[in-house]
Formats: structure tokens, sequence, C-alpha cells
């Protein structure tokens, strides 16, 4: 029997938000544009600093607004992030997500499924975000940050 509700979790539990400085790095930095084509998946890259991270770097959570404030080179001084409950991400098609799957960042603002390591690190496990649901129409996956 088909349901005519629609199950939507994208959001749920984001709040509080977090303010983060923006990662000047070229191409490492997230701007409104980025937001506008849904490339939001950050990691931390330096103290309170937010950026896209290189491919197979920790996903830390989804940038959500970029501020008006920009520095000489047009990137925006400061970003919202969510970093828990549930986020959407657009996915690398390379390397798209399986369901009950760990993600990973792909360096340019989307995530991919999380590549195999042999033993956990030093400090800590890897990978963050568990795919709970995946739209391969409009290539996104909803990811449980925890």
């Amino acid at each position: 029997m088909s349901s005519q509700f629609v199950v939507d979790n994208q959001g749920v539990g984001m709040y509080p938000t977090l303010t983060m400085k923006v990662d000047t790095t070229a191409n490492k930095d997230f701007s409104q544009a980025d937001l506008d084509a849904n490339l939001t998946a950050c990691i931390i890259a330096a103290n309170n600093t937010v950026g896209m991270g290189s491919a197979g770097d920790k996903l830390f959570g989804k940038v959500v607004a970029v501020s008006s404030e920009e520095d000489a080179n047009g990137i925006p001084a400061t970003c919202t992030v969510q970093a828990t409950g549930v986020a959407r991400f657009k996915y690398n098609t390379g390397a798209a997500p399986l369901l009950n799957q760990m993600v990973e960042v792909d360096g340019a603002g989307k995530v991919r499924q999380a590549s195999a390591i042999a033993d956990i690190p030093a400090g800590g496990h890897k990978h963050r975000g568990q795919v709970i649901a995946k739209d391969t129409t409009n290539e996104t996956v909803d990811v449980f940050l925890g």
C-alpha cells in the first residue's frame, strides 16, 4: 500500500549550528555560488576554520550559509556550518555512496563513499557520516552526521 507521506529527514537535528571562518586556500574556500550549486561538504582546515579539503579527507559538516563580509579576494569571512543531524550532499558520481556506509569529502564540495582503511589511526576513526537515503536522480545522499 502506498503512503501519502514522503519521508524527508533533511535538516533534522541541525541546530545549534556553528560559526566558522572560511579557508582562504585557493579552490578550498566556500562562496555563495558553491552553496547555490550544492557544493557544501566541509572539513576542519584550521582553528575554527572550514574548507573543501582534499579527496579522502574526513567530513565535518555542511556549509549552509556564507557571510556577506568578504576579503580582498572575494572570499567570505565566515560561514554557518551544520555539524549535527541529517544533511543532504551532492555525491561524486565516480564514487556514489551506498546506503548504510560512511562518507568522506571529494575535495570539491561533494561527498563520496569512504575508502577502506586497514586500521583506525591514533587520532580516531577517519570517517564520519552514515548514508541513510540516496537519490540517484538528483545525485544526492542524506547523511546522518551524528
